[in-house]
């Protein structure tokens, strides 16, 4: 378990995080919804990945992680700028990070959860466990495509 300032630090940039893609605070919204009654609309790829997430959810949580990291992958490459540099030790690092506050504003965006219930939701043992184990299983994949295209 982290110290409580890293916690703290952790929940700080989650915060940012969820202000700097627009969805801090806000209510689900159906995917046809118009939401530029809302104030500045969740980036289009935000919506796309939580969509596709809450219907491999539909099959199973880690099926739901799976996706997490396959499309939040291709995010970082086209939006560089989301991972936080200036709070991790390396590029590895921050995408952890930002996973995880993608998927405390997923949990809010899909449910409705405020902050702290969707940050103790990150924070059960089972999930943890789950998730290392979509991480391997993910890593994995990559290195075997790697050796594929090798």
């Amino acid at each position: 378990m982290a110290s409580l300032n890293k916690q703290q630090k952790r929940a700080k940039r989650a915060k940012a995080k969820a202000r700097q893609i627009n969805i801090h605070g806000r209510k689900p919204a159906a995917p046809d919804d118009d939401l530029g009654e809302m104030g500045e609309p969740i980036p289009q790829y935000t919506l796309a990945m939580f969509s596709k997430m809450r219907d491999a959810e539909a099959i199973g949580r880690n099926d739901m992680l799976l996706t997490l990291l396959t499309e939040l992958a291709g995010i970082i490459n086209d939006h560089p700028e989301l991972l936080d540099m200036e709070n991790a030790d390396n590029e590895a690092m921050a995408a952890t990070h930002l996973a995880a506050d993608m998927l405390i504003d997923y949990r809010m965006w899909a449910d409705g959860m405020d902050r702290d219930t969707a940050q103790a939701w990150l924070t059960d043992p089972q999930f943890i466990s789950d998730f290392g184990a979509a991480l391997d299983s993910y890593r994995q994949t990559l290195d075997a495509q790697e050796d594929q295209g090798a």
